[in-house]
């Protein structure tokens, strides 16, 4: 199965590289740990001021499968970009630079592939500061999903979601499909795009990536205008989806309040005297109170998370102060 699975697919893996010099050899290592080897490994390094150029170019050095680009810093998006110009394999990942496969995990995507043809493979995660203390998601075994099957999991289940890197994707995907430059939470349009091209989409039960939860990433970043992003791509997707699955709006709703609750946690802490923290305040309520009127009755919608759009609508600053007492989280 390994010499035939070797023969019939090259997979390449993305990395963007910026600033990360004490994880990437972590990440790139986590690549080989697996008996399948026609892969390649494309480090972006996205203009790094610290030794990642460096490191990546010592990488290359250890593999004839890892080659090093170097490129004027653009974003995570840019990156990535650069990266699907550049790809030969006919399968394609990406790996943030902070996170790594779990041991085996290509062997098993790379085994479902040879076996299934599915356009896309999706396994579980783990997520934390460390292995030890990190929380596990992983999904129900689902092969041959359809892309509407697949696109319903994107918005229910944890293990599946929005991300780019717990997938693996067949690379014609991509030919009309680019990740957002100049935007954050940069996964979700993408993400869904695939999806929809896709004829079939695999859900494999195993966690094969640990995500690390790195208090310096965006999520746990104090609000800036770049932030509302995080409101405007679920925006986009709310848009898309209602062309073409509007039996989900419902849930891209739902995703949408996400956004808003989130979002509205950092603008509920910023300093009242921020007249960007204003205009995005008086923004968002505008937006909120068309967007419950739209979802009066949704079952996708709890209680607990009207109330909390309530009382970011009154009072954002105890909103920011109960926010994860309300919403657990």
């Amino acid at each position: 199965m390994k010499e035939n699975s070797e023969n019939s697919f090259k997979l390449s893996i993305v990395v963007p590289v910026y600033n990360v010099e004490d994880t990437i050899e972590r990440a790139v290592q986590s690549l080989f740990d697996n008996d399948f080897g026609n892969i390649e490994v494309l480090l972006i390094d996205d203009g790094s001021t610290d030794s990642s150029g460096q490191i990546c170019e010592e990488l290359t050095k250890t593999s004839e499968k890892i080659y090093c680009f170097h490129k004027e810093n653009g974003g995570l998006s840019s990156a990535r970009n650069y990266g699907l110009e550049r790809v030969s394999g006919d399968l394609v990942a990406f790996l943030d630079s902070d996170d790594y496969y779990l041991p085996g995990c290509i062997d098993k995507v790379m085994n479902d592939f040879q076996i299934n043809t599915p356009d896309i493979v999706c396994f579980g995660l783990k997520k934390g500061k460390t292995e030890a203390n990190s929380i596990e998601f992983i999904g129900d075994r689902q092969i041959s999903c359809s892309n509407a099957e697949a696109i319903e999991l994107l918005f229910n289940s944890k293990a599946v979601d929005f991300y780019a890197w717990n997938k693996i994707f067949k690379k014609k995907l991509f030919d009309n499909v680019e990740f957002p430059e100049g935007k954050l939470y940069e996964d979700m349009m993408p993400v869904y795009q695939t999806f929809r091209a896709a004829r079939t989409i695999d859900i494999l039960d195993f966690a094969g990536i640990f995500y690390f939860q790195n208090s310096n990433s965006i999520v746990y970043q104090d609000f800036n205008p770049k932030q509302y992003d995080n409101i405007t791509q679920r925006k986009v997707l709310l848009d898309e989806v209602t062309k073409d699955f509007p039996e989900f709006i419902n849930l891209a709703n739902a995703r949408l309040i996400d956004g808003y609750l989130s979002t509205g946690f950092k603008i509920g802490l910023s300093k009242k005297d921020n007249p960007e923290r204003n205009h995005f305040y008086n923004t968002s309520k505008m937006e909120i109170r068309s967007l419950l009127k739209k979802i009066k009755g949704s079952r996708e919608v709890s209680y607990t998370k009207r109330l909390a759009l309530y009382l970011y609508l009154v009072n954002p600053n105890l909103y920011s102060i109960l926010y994860k007492q309300i919403l657990k989280k």
